[in-house]
């Protein structure tokens, strides 16, 4: 038996509320719902045309909402006469180029230019298959900065506090940018910038047990992890190595080289590579090299004695100062809007025991310093303190 895919069918319902609220909206198809497979517009669909083309650019944005969508045919019925030698399949052809040029991911659009129907005039009729409905995985808390997820890079799409993650689905931040994700076990993980996570399988099952599975593509992400039941499984994966929790609170990075480094602040985690597997206690690191086997834990540095200031409002920008770590080579300076650095979070390096406030950084601001080895180990974080700048 042959399977025909659901086409849209158009209406022309300019008395219909729902329609009409749609329109007035500035909908430039009069309309558009997703119904069983297929999109429902308020008027014929164009084969061609500026009429035709705002329109599929507005389903194009229509669709970045939806990532349960997994892939788009536009149809090209035309007469006979108009999709000979194969006319109907370039115009279908330009139509799904429209929705590629929009933001639509090329892999997700498909073209066909089935025979018309008979006694209608050319147009264009757009289907969709979409995945089965699924509970999300993680929700974003927290963001500073451009941060984006999607099904695959080339559908990345801008996100915000409150959007839901799902199953498989990158979750990317830009060069400055931070965000802290609440995974569906409540678990927490901070990804600092420049950063790519893809969230794998999230299972809850009885008696507390979880599974979770993350796969960090590169740069750093800094995990709560919940509690769990007896046979719980908490994993983030990189290309090189396998971080297995057994605590609560650890650091894991991915370098550009394929080497991973793993700093476990509380707890106890399990660092596995193809060429065996270290346990890595709270206040210790590791780090897998290329080709290598997980190295010996070392300590972590401890966290630096600040200087000042504890508090208090300044018209110019203030020096942060702090006392020496011993084995520090440089340290890591942050300031973030909220006490538990969530959000709005800037990352400076400094080679000494000061930095100055950039004079940008107007307003209330928390700080804290963390001290950083040869080798890039991050160790412990400094208390919290608080500064005011008002110019």
């Amino acid at each position: 038996m042959t399977r025909t895919l659901p086409w849209l069918m158009v209406f022309a319902l300019s008395g219909s509320q729902a329609w009409a609220q749609d329109a007035a909206q500035g909908d430039a198809c009069g309309g558009l719902r997703f119904v069983n497979g297929r999109m429902e517009l308020g008027r014929k669909l164009e084969p061609k045309g500026p009429a035709t083309e705002a329109c599929l650019k507005h389903v194009a944005e229509a669709l970045a909402s939806r990532p349960a969508i997994r892939s788009v045919t536009v149809a090209a019925r035309l007469p006979d006469a108009e999709r000979l030698d194969g006319q109907g399949l370039a115009v279908a052809k330009a139509a799904a180029d429209v929705l590629v040029s929009a933001g639509v991911a090329r892999t997700r659009v498909s073209a066909v230019a089935p025979p018309a129907v008979p006694g209608e005039p050319g147009q264009l009729q757009l289907a969709y298959v979409e995945r089965p409905a699924q509970p999300r995985v993680a929700q974003v808390r927290a963001a500073s900065g451009e941060v984006s997820a999607g099904s695959g890079p080339d559908s990345l799409r801008p996100r915000g506090v409150g959007d839901s993650l799902y199953t498989g689905e990158l979750f990317q931040t830009s060069k400055d940018a931070s965000a802290e994700l609440e995974l569906a076990d409540t678990s927490r993980v901070r990804v600092t910038a420049d950063s790519l996570l893809r969230l794998g399988a999230i299972e809850l099952g009885a008696n507390s047990k979880r599974v979770v599975r993350l796969e960090l593509m590169r740069g750093t992400v800094e995990t709560v992890a919940a509690p769990g039941g007896e046979g719980s499984v908490f994993e983030v994966r990189t290309r090189g190595a396998v971080a297995g929790v057994r605590g609560t609170q650890f650091r894991v990075s991915a370098q550009e080289d394929g080497g991973s480094r793993l700093e476990t602040l509380e707890g106890k985690v399990a660092l596995g590579a193809d060429l065996g597997e270290v346990e890595v206690a709270g206040g210790h690191g590791s780090r897998v090299l290329p080709g290598a086997a997980p190295e010996a834990p070392r300590p972590l540095l401890t966290a630096p004695l600040l200087n000042g200031p504890r508090g208090g409002s300044f018209t110019t920008p203030p020096k942060l100062e702090w006392f020496t770590v011993a084995g520090a080579k440089t340290y890591r300076v942050e300031l973030g809007r909220t006490a538990d650095f969530a959000a709005s979070v800037r990352t400076y390096e400094a080679q000494g025991q000061a930095f100055t406030v950039p004079t940008d950084l107007t307003g209330k601001w928390f700080w804290r310093v963390l001290p950083v080895d040869a080798d890039g180990f991050i160790g412990f974080p400094s208390k919290i303190f608080a500064f005011d700048l008002r110019p």
